[in-house]
């Protein structure tokens, strides 16, 4: 009952550790190495009754024949004692002639005999069985306690590994986090600095626009003009340089945060499997019969 409940509580593992694993495999060999205890120990059960009616039986031919012996020797005795005086004597006319006997002194002793033997060789059956018994009693506990002492074995190796395998998620989660706090401030100082360029473009683009309002011959392409144009061009190309890096970063976010989502979820599977193993699991597995009550003893 406990192996199949523990099969049963495994079956809630999710994801990628609802696996055919060393536990499940000993588990289900633990039900099979008990189921075949009992089984053997049901038809072992079926001889031991068989042998406690035999031995019924010469129990009651002998306190048959016991009963019998005791009531000829009562009446043998009280013959015995009967004087020529007694009370209670009498004629019996032709009882001489009459024949009731059904032995003689040799089939007599030998029916005894014959019953003594009988008694004597259920004994010995009874003894070769109980000794039997007991080996079979020692065989199976043996081989529960064997398969039990495999089976959480593989619960403990399977544990370690699940544990080892939450540590390094939790390792791994907690550099995600760190690595999309630092992106999150990058990502937001981008925005900044994109957003500090736009005075500095506003000012070169407008005082582009007022020079465009000079008159005639004065709308010269002077080292000013030049040096505005580049300018704009510059703090153009810084713009998109940062929007470029913006849009990069924000995926890169996105990466993160999905895996971030994926390693909580993983987490939560590893989680879960060593809540049914070790708490559920092993929680049963501790109160395992002892090897007193496994042979039978309490």
């Amino acid at each position: 009952q406990v192996a199949e409940e523990c099969l049963l509580h495994r079956e809630k593992r999710m994801g990628i550790d609802l696996v055919h694993d060393d536990v499940e495999k000993e588990l289900l060999t633990e039900v099979d190495v008990i189921k075949s205890c009992q089984e053997r120990m049901q038809r072992f059960l079926e001889r031991v009754k068989a042998q406690l009616a035999s031995n019924r039986a010469a129990q009651q031919e002998l306190e048959r024949d016991l009963a019998n012996k005791q009531r000829a020797h009562h009446i043998d005795d009280k013959c015995h004692h009967l004087r020529n005086t007694s009370d209670g004597i009498s004629y019996y006319r032709g009882v001489e002639r009459v024949d009731a006997t059904i032995s003689v002194p040799e089939s007599w002793a030998k029916f005894t005999d014959d019953n003594l033997l009988l008694a004597q060789s259920e004994r010995a059956a009874s003894a070769r069985l109980r000794e039997k018994a007991e080996n079979l009693l020692v065989v199976t506990a043996n081989e529960t306690w064997r398969q039990f002492n495999a089976t959480n074995v593989a619960f403990t190796d399977r544990s370690a590994q699940t544990a080892d395998a939450k540590s390094k998620i939790q390792m791994h989660l907690a550099k995600t986090l760190q690595e999309i706090f630092q992106l999150e401030m990058n990502i937001e100082a981008i925005r900044k600095a994109i957003r500090d360029k736009g005075p500095p473009l506003k000012v070169a683009q407008s005082r582009l626009d007022e020079r465009t309002r000079r008159p005639q011959v004065e709308l010269c392409r002077d080292p000013a003009q030049i040096r505005l144009v580049n300018e704009v061009l510059e703090i153009d190309e810084t713009i998109q340089t940062l929007q470029q890096r913006l849009r990069d970063a924000e995926d890169t976010l996105q990466m993160l945060v999905h895996s971030k989502s994926v390693l909580e979820q993983d987490l939560a599977i590893k989680a879960n499997s060593l809540f049914i193993d070790q708490e559920k699991c092993m929680g049963m597995r501790k109160s395992f019969p002892s090897t007193a009550r496994l042979l039978g003893y309490l």
